[in-house]
């Protein structure tokens, strides 16, 4: 199928494909004559790299996620999602902490602000 077809089936712009066969997600990509032939294999590892984009991954973590035979390794993409799942977990336990404090803080400035006492300088 031509760039079209796969812009179509996966919401992918065709610069943006282009850019992957570039760096070498998509791997070589067929041709007839000047025109790209992309397979359905393409056009699954498009979705999934739009996919794995908008869930906060990088192109670079999709690097070796297709087997020689142009299929992808769900393992290896369930791997990676694992790994982002605890970076966002992570960041959520580091954002919950930083909340606490700020509610700490907050609750100094009313406390100094209902008693008509002059707050502390930070």
């Amino acid at each position: 199928m031509k760039i079209g077809q796969v812009m179509q089936h996966s919401g992918a712009s065709a610069k943006a494909i282009r850019h992957y066969e570039a760096i070498g997600l998509l791997g070589p990509i067929a041709r007839r004559g000047a025109y790209r032939c992309y397979t359905e294999q393409d056009v699954a590892f498009v979705q999934l790299i739009r996919q794995a984009q908008a869930v906060g991954l990088s192109l670079a973590q999709l690097r070796g996620l297709r087997r020689a035979d142009g299929s992808i390794d769900w393992p290896a993409v369930a791997q990676r999602v694992r790994a982002r799942d605890a970076e966002v977990a992570a960041e959520q336990a580091r954002l919950a902490a930083q909340r606490a404090r700020l509610a700490t803080v907050l609750a100094e400035i009313e406390h100094c602000l209902q008693s008509d006492v002059a707050c502390p300088a930070a």
